[in-house]
Order: structure tokens, then C-alpha cells, then sequence
């Protein structure tokens, strides 16, 4: 009896020693992983592509900031929001967007999955197609605030991050300005990106 209290006292110690070590490396290894890369499936879907890179700027990692790109077809479910006169067989593209992204990433626990609040400001352009009518083109600057969680998956490397951006359409200017087609304001803009720390 008395070897099997020792044997079990033994292990426990040996494991929970060996959680603690491994739960400070990890904490460890993500403090020195600077870099981060994002990308949003959806692009992928929607014949485009969607792409952050982020660097850490402060020594504790809550706050980085970076450079995102994006490009694809706009979606039948969101074309009707984001554009006037402007109907779900229009065919709609995102030409190319290019924008500053910041991020400040709240500390609840000893985790690194928490959530965040940022921020993107950065330019874009879309091109409407209609059949019978000449194209048109409309390039705008963007300021879309964002709320969104980073869930870490795999060793504080791997995460998703869903978020909810309020996109704010500022000064749309369109290559044919008699044409009806233009841009709202505002759009409330769901997304969910696959992202890796380096």
C-alpha cells in the first residue's frame, strides 16, 4: 500500500511539474513570436485572397500593427448592402484594398486567446459589372473599427479569429459619375481569419 501512495505521489508530481514547465514554455515561445500572418478563407471562395502580416510593438504583446491586403468577388449577401442600385446578379469585384492595420489585444488570465479591439484605414476599389452598360469602377478610402477573439489552437501559434468590422466608406469616387451605382456608408461586415504566430 505504501508503494502505491509513493508511485502515485511520484507521478503526480512528475506530471503536474511537467504541465507547469510546458505551460511557461509556451507562454515563453509566444512571447517571442513577433510576427503574425492572417488570412480569411472566404477570400479563397469568393476567387481572391485576403492577407494581414502583423508585427508586436510592445514588449507584452498586446498591441501590433501591420499591413492588409484583400481581393475577391463580393458576395450576393453582401452586395446589396454595401451598394445602391446595385442587385445580387450585378457581378462585383474588390479590385484591390490596401490598408494600415493596428490591434490591441486585451490580457484576461495567463492565456494568450483573448479578445481585442482595431482598427484598418487603408484605400480600395470595386468594379460593377452590368451586362448592356459599360463597367464602372469606384475607388474609396476605408475606417472600419473592429471587435474581435483570437482562440488559440495549437502551442499559442495556430488561433482563428472571428471579428465583426464596422466599415465606414469615406470619400467613394466613381470613374463614371453619371451612373447610378454608388456606395453607402456603412457596412456591418462579419469575418473569420486562420491566423499563425512566427
Amino acid at each position: 500500500m505504501k508503494q502505491l501512495l509513493f508511485a502515485t505521489f511520484f507521478c503526480t508530481v512528475f506530471i503536474f511539474n511537467g504541465v507547469t514547465y510546458a505551460q511557461e514554455a509556451n507562454a515563453d515561445a509566444a512571447k517571442d513570436r513577433d510576427w503574425g500572418i492572417e488570412v480569411e478563407p472566404s477570400g479563397f471562395l469568393f476567387r481572391g485572397y485576403g492577407l494581414q502580416v502583423t508585427r508586436n510593438v510592445t514588449k507584452d504583446n498586446r498591441f501590433n500593427i501591420g499591413l492588409y491586403s484583400a481581393v475577391l468577388d463580393i458576395p450576393d449577401w453582401a452586395k446589396e448592402g454595401i451598394f445602391k442600385n446595385v442587385t445580387k446578379e450585378t457581378d462585383v469585384r474588390l479590385g484591390f484594398e490596401l490598408a494600415l492595420v493596428a490591434r490591441y489585444k486585451f490580457k484576461i488570465g495567463q492565456k494568450e486567446t483573448n479578445p481585442y479591439i482595431g482598427f484598418i484605414g487603408g484605400w480600395e476599389y470595386f468594379d460593377i459589372a452590368k451586362p448592356l452598360v459599360p463597367n464602372v469602377r469606384i475607388s474609396t478610402f476605408v475606417a472600419t473599427p473592429m471587435i474581435g477573439y483570437e482562440i488559440y489552437l495549437f502551442k499559442q501559434m495556430l488561433y482563428i479569429n472571428p471579428q465583426i468590422r464596422g466599415v465606414f466608406y469615406l470619400a467613394p469616387d466613381s470613374d463614371q459619375p453619371t451612373r447610378t451605382e454608388a456606395i453607402k456608408p456603412f457596412f456591418a461586415l462579419p469575418t473569420l481569419s486562420l491566423g499563425i504566430k512566427l
